[in-house]
C-alpha cells in the first residue's frame, strides 16, 4: 500500500497572535504591551457598562494617559453594522496607532472589522460589504482575497476580554446586517488580536450569565472542534483538555463568585478551546446559532447553550466514539454527550431549551430554511442537506 494511502495530511496555520497573558491584572499589563510595542496613540473600543462602572476602567484610562485618543463605547449585541461604521469615523479621526478592546465577543468582533476598514480604506457600507461573506455563503466582490492583506495590516488590537466566547483568537469578525437580519463574516490574515490579556479580577464586573453562558460558546467550539471531520491529535487534544477545565473551574465559580483561580481556569479552558479557530469547520450548533442570533436576537452563549446538546444528540448514530470521548471529559462517561453537556449547561442556571431563550415554534420552519443555508451548517460530522433534517435538530431543541 502506498504511503500516501496511509497517512493523513495534517495542515495548522498559527495565526498573527504573538502574547497570551493570564492571571495578571489588565492594567500593567496593557501598560506593559503598549511600551513594548513603543505605541502613542491609542483607540480604546469598549463596553458601555464596563466603562461605566469599575475602578479597573478608571485604572486602565490613567496609566494610558494621553496616549488615549479615542473612546467608542456604543458597540451593541452582535456588532450591528451601524455601530462599526460609527465607530470607524472616530478611530479614523483619531490617527490610532493601536486599538485596545476591552469587552465580550461584539467588543473584540468590532475592533477586527475596523481594523479591516482602516487597513483597507473603507468609509462606507457598500465598500464594506465588499469583504463580506453573507450567511447564506455567497461572498463580496474582495472577501476571501487574503492576497489584499499582504504585509500586514496598518494597526492591530490589543483585547483585554471580559467574557469566555474567545472571539479573541479569531482571524474572523462577525457582524449583523440589520436590514437584513443576517450575520456577515470577514477574515483577513492578522484580523486576531496581537496580544490577549486575561483579568480574571476583571471579569467580575460581568453578570453571571454572561460570563456562564459566553463559556458554553467555547465549550461549543472545543465539542464542535473535537467532532469535526477534520480534527486531528493535535488540536483534540487541546479540546479534550478544555472540557476538563471547563467542567471542573465552571461549577467552582457558580459556587463562589470571588474564587479568581478558578475564573482564571476558565480563561484558559478558552484559550484551549479555541486554538484552532479558523483551522478546522465547525458543525451545526455554531451555524444554527448564527441564524438565531441574527434572526431571532438570542445571544450567541445561549445558541450554544441550547443548541449544542440537540446537535450532539442528532450525531450520536454518527460518532459514537468521539462522543464517549466528550462524556468522560466532561467527568460523566455513563452519559451520553448531550446529556452530559446539557447536565453541566443546566447546572448553571442556563437555559437548556429553544422555549427557555424565547423562540416561538413557529419560528422553526423558517429558522431551518436559512440555517440550512450557512456553510458551517452544511459541515455538520453527520450530513445535513435540507431544512427538513435541521427542523427535525430544532425540534429536539424546543422540548
Amino acid at each position: 500500500m502506498a504511503v500516501e494511502e496511509i497517512l493523513q495530511r495534517i495542515e495548522f496555520k498559527y495565526s498573527a497572535l504573538e502574547t497570551v497573558i493570564c492571571g495578571a491584572a489588565a492594567a500593567g499589563e496593557l501598560e506593559r504591551q503598549i511600551n513594548l510595542l513603543e505605541c502613542e496613540r491609542v483607540f480604546l473600543v469598549a463596553s458601555a457598562s464596563l466603562s461605566k462602572a469599575t475602578d479597573n476602567f478608571s485604572e486602565i484610562r490613567a496609566v494610558l494617559g494621553d496616549r488615549i485618543v479615542g473612546l467608542f463605547k456604543e458597540v451593541r449585541s452582535h456588532t450591528p453594522q451601524e455601530d462599526i461604521l460609527v465607530g470607524l469615523q472616530l478611530a479614523r479621526a483619531s490617527n490610532a496607532d493601536v486599538l485596545v478592546s476591552l469587552g465580550g465577543g461584539s467588543i473584540i468582533d468590532a475592533s477586527k472589522v475596523i481594523q479591516l476598514a482602516l487597513d483597507q480604506d473603507v468609509s462606507t457600507a457598500e465598500e464594506l460589504v465588499q469583504y463580506a461573506q453573507s450567511a447564506d455563503g455567497s461572498l463580496g466582490s474582495k472577501a476571501g482575497d487574503l492576497s489584499l492583506f499582504k504585509g500586514g495590516s496598518k494597526i492591530r488590537q490589543i483585547a483585554i476580554p471580559t467574557t469566555l466566547s474567545g472571539a479573541e483568537f479569531s482571524n474572523n469578525g462577525g457582524v449583523l446586517n440589520t436590514e437584513i437580519s443576517a450575520k456577515e463574516g470577514y477574515r483577513g490574515i492578522d484580523l486576531c488580536p496581537r496580544s490577549i490579556i486575561y483579568d480574571p479580577a476583571l471579569s467580575q464586573h460581568t453578570p453571571e450569565w454572561l460570563w456562564f453562558s459566553t463559556a458554553i460558546r467555547s465549550l461549543d467550539h472545543a465539542v464542535e472542534g473535537y467532532c469535526s471531520l477534520e480534527a486531528n491529535p493535535y488540536v483534540k487534544g487541546h479540546f479534550l483538555h478544555a472540557m476538563r477545565l471547563f467542567a471542573e473551574s465552571l461549577p467552582a465559580v457558580k459556587a463562589d463568585s470571588t474564587n479568581l483561580q478558578a475564573r482564571s481556569l476558565n480563561q484558559q479552558a478558552v484559550w484551549l478551546s479555541c486554538c484552532a479557530l479558523g483551522n478546522l469547520p465547525h458543525g451545526a450548533s455554531h451555524g444554527i446559532g448564527y441564524t438565531l442570533g441574527s434572526l431571532c436576537g438570542v445571544p450567541h452563549g445561549y445558541t450554544s447553550c441550547v443548541m449544542l446538546p440537540a446537535v450532539l444528540e442528532w450525531n450520536s448514530a454518527n460518532q459514537s466514539l468521539q462522543q464517549l470521548g466528550i462524556s468522560e471529559a466532561l467527568g460523566m462517561p455513563d452519559q451520553s454527550a448531550g446529556v452530559a453537556v446539557k447536565s453541566l449547561i443546566a447546572s448553571l442556571s442556563l437555559p437548556t431549551t429553544l422555549q427557555a431563550v424565547g423562540v416561538e415554534k413557529d419560528q422553526l420552519a423558517a429558522i431551518a430554511a436559512q440555517a440550512i443555508k450557512h456553510p458551517v451548517v452544511r459541515k455538520n460530522p453527520r450530513s445535513l442537506k435540507n431544512a427538513q433534517q435541521v427542523e427535525e435538530i430544532l425540534q429536539l431543541a424546543w422540548a
